[in-house]
């Protein structure tokens, strides 16, 4: 079937990719259309803005914690009547050292096979526009490049300027945003607000911003494509009656969703709860998720209830497991306030980055997860670090090829029930750790 489908790239982080994405799946939106937002590599906070201005979910698209069959058989499966991919830093930026690599935007609009549009920061450009893009079009011939969308330009003339110096070099001119800081998504520590912070009238700011500067007729025009259907999916229910409690509020809220669909498609009830204000949920089984308890460490310390009845639930033989965020509420304090106590020791933010990037590990103990000596994908991503009491044996159960850890290139912490790490992982490149973690329920 014929659809809209594009990535829309940049030549470097910061050039406005996401003002762009946001702009166009609202006023597309606005317009009617049934729009599907994705996300090429692994961040959370991009995807709950594209989340709140598509109404539906939107869905990481990685070619690194993925196989290349899970990559497009996700497109093919959600693809709508548009459909929207948010790249990831520069086109060419991936995991890889090779430019257009593994884990690059340029990799993955190759793999799926769809067109590419160029986000260019023009505010300190003139005539050089058209050398820029031209490298940009032409460096690797097999990508389908279809334009260019003009951000930051200074006005009218500014604009004309441009669009006349990329004509020499046969580049179509989607259109020319203005320099406009008012139109712009607050920031912190881990990247820009979450959706559940933001304003939904900035939404409109963003709608309005796109509508009046980018034709958007010829774009959807310029990249239609026909995309397959995808196969039929068949997962057995193998875990029927058993029940998950979802960390789920402002201090836990990275969660991709394929890794509750998942669940739910091998039979699990999803049930959620709010550390922050609510009881504990009737649940065989928790997980959660990263987010921002280092933000909210006072109210997650003043919610002693849930946390008293968290402890029990644990030592009377519940698994959890925690990423990231959840590593650091499992621990004795954060940030000075106490937390659930699991594992001795503590969680301290930062001012300055401890790791970004993608993690390749293997497991060097049986966990909840994974068996002893399996080889696996995730990503790292936080300012927090991790104190473990000196006199304390902590137990890891994985090791990392690639990556940072919670130290000494291991992470994991492991102990009886309870699995914590800062590894995120995606549940499409690793459906088999959580069927794992609900089988174990049983066991």
């Amino acid at each position: 079937m014929m659809k809209s489908a594009f990535v829309v790239a940049g030549t470097q982080s910061g050039v406005g990719k996401t003002t762009v994405s946001i702009g166009l799946i609202s006023a597309l939106r606005h317009r009617g259309y049934d729009v599907q937002p994705f996300k090429a590599g692994p961040d959370f906070i991009d995807t709950s803005l594209h989340t709140l201005a598509a109404g539906k979910p939107s869905r990481n698209l990685d070619t690194f914690m993925l196989s290349r069959s899970a990559v497009i058989h996700s497109f093919r499966k959600n693809a709508s009547e548009v459909s929207i991919i948010e790249g990831v830093m520069g086109l060419f930026d991936g995991a890889s050292a090779v430019a257009g690599g593994e884990g690059s935007t340029a990799h993955l609009a190759k793999l799926l096979d769809i067109p590419v549009v160029l986000v260019v920061d023009a505010s300190k450009l003139a005539g050089s526009v058209a050398a820029l893009v031209h490298g940009y079009k032409t460096f690797d011939p097999s990508l389908k490049f279809a334009g260019v969308i003009l951000n930051g330009v200074a006005g009218e003339r500014h604009g004309a300027l441009l669009e006349n110096s990329l004509k020499g070099v046969g580049v179509k001119v989607f259109g020319a945003i203005p320099a406009d800081k008012s139109v712009k998504i607050p920031e912190r520590h881990l990247g820009l607000y979450m959706s559940h912070e933001v304003d939904r009238t900035l939404l409109n700011d963003f709608s309005k911003l796109i509508e009046g500067n980018i034709d958007i007729d010829t774009l959807l025009e310029a990249t239609k494509i026909e995309i397959q259907s995808a196969e039929q999916e068949a997962r057995l229910r193998t875990v029927d009656g058993v029940r998950v409690g979802v960390a789920m509020d402002e201090a836990f809220c990275f969660y991709y969703p394929e890794n509750l669909e998942i669940m739910r498609d091998l039979g699990a009830e999803i049930t959620t709860f709010s550390p922050i204000r609510d009881s504990l949920p009737d649940a065989d089984a928790f997980y959660m998720g990263g987010g921002y308890p280092e933000i909210y460490a006072p109210q997650l310390e003043e919610n002693a209830s849930l946390r008293e009845a968290f402890a029990v639930a644990i030592r009377h033989g519940s698994p959890l497991y925690a990423e990231c965020g959840g590593l650091l509420y499992c621990l004795e304090q954060l940030e000075g306030r106490e937390m659930l106590g699991l594992f001795k020791g503590s969680g301290k933010l930062t001012r300055r980055l401890q790791a970004v990037g993608y993690v390749d590990a293997v497991s060097i103990r049986d966990c909840l997860l994974f068996r002893k000596g399996t080889r696996f994908r995730g990503h790292e991503f936080h300012y927090s670090t991790v104190s473990v009491n000196a006199n304390t044996t902590v137990d890891f159960a994985y090791k990392l090829l690639k990556g940072k850890g919670i130290e000494g290139k291991k992470d994991g912490i492991r102990k009886d029930n309870v699995l914590a790490s800062y590894t995120h992982l995606h549940a499409l490149g690793n459906e088999k750790a959580f069927l794992r973690f609900l089988e174990g329920v049983r066991r």
